[in-house]
């Protein structure tokens, strides 16, 4: 059957049955929270219950609200791109949730997922515009979005100052003079901080040993990792790992 013959019969059947899908207006709701970055709308609006037709999107009850997940969470993405979120970090939670729903296997869980990360979506939008609305130009704070996208793309990396001062078109001390303005932090310390957010996360959820990680993150060695590590959490590597790791956290995903 032809695509045009099977809208067309989808069609004339909803019809005269006076199946309606649900309105557009609560999903555009959600959309606009999201882009404005305002997780209480947002959630209300996801929470809103219609008994109107969502549409069939696979015959098995299952893989339909996998799909209709899978459409949420990439509209979702798209509405906090618009709303000032990072794509990277946009696309990321996006590629994760959906990997996490296909192996979801009742609808009521698949369900639970993809609101979960609509509010997130609101929430993550919301800490870019407070930092956008921190002070200084728009200019000022394009150019540390620009620093900040950079650091996320490089973070396998050894960073310097200088290479991200020649992609964002500044001199070296001129960007560290705003991004301590703005960051209250060092670029270097910034960076460093970043790096000790996937370690730990790498620790918990990857079943990497501790050199595979560093040569992942663009350390000199593991000891330089864990000395790191330790000044800024207060815990080796081991420790950490040992205190927080999930009891199975290497499952295929």
């Amino acid at each position: 059957m032809s695509l045009e013959s099977a809208y067309y019969r989808q069609l004339f059947h909803n019809q005269e049955y006076s199946i309606i899908h649900n309105p557009y207006n609560q999903e555009k709701r959600v959309l606009e929270a999201i882009e404005r970055g305002d997780p209480e709308t947002a959630k209300k609006a996801i929470d809103e219950d219609y008994s109107a037709y969502v549409g069939i999107l696979s015959d098995d009850p299952v893989r339909h609200e996998k799909n209709i997940g899978i459409v949420n969470v990439t509209t979702a993405s798209r509405a906090a791109i618009r709303g000032g979120l990072h794509y990277e970090k946009a696309y990321t939670l996006s590629d994760c949730c959906i990997r996490q729903i296909e192996h979801c296997e009742d609808t009521d869980s698949i369900r639970k997922l993809y609101k979960t990360v609509q509010l997130q979506y609101a929430e993550l939008v919301r800490d870019a515009k407070t930092f956008q609305e921190a002070g200084g130009s728009r200019q000022e704070n394009h150019y540390i979005e620009l620093c900040k996208g950079y650091i996320f793309s490089h973070l396998h990396e050894k960073i310097t100052v200088r290479e991200i001062a020649e992609y964002v078109n500044l001199t070296p001390n001129y960007l560290s003079t705003l991004f301590r303005k703005y960051e209250h932090t060092s670029i270097k310390q910034y960076i460093l901080n970043e790096k000790i957010r996937i370690i730990q996360k790498m620790l918990i959820y990857a079943p990497y040993s501790y050199i595979e990680i560093a040569n992942y993150l663009g350390f000199s060695s593991q000891s330089h990792m864990g000395a790191a590590f330790k000044r800024v959490t207060g815990m080796t590597l081991r420790r950490y790992r040992e205190k927080y790791r999930k009891s199975d956290p290497f499952e295929a995903e």
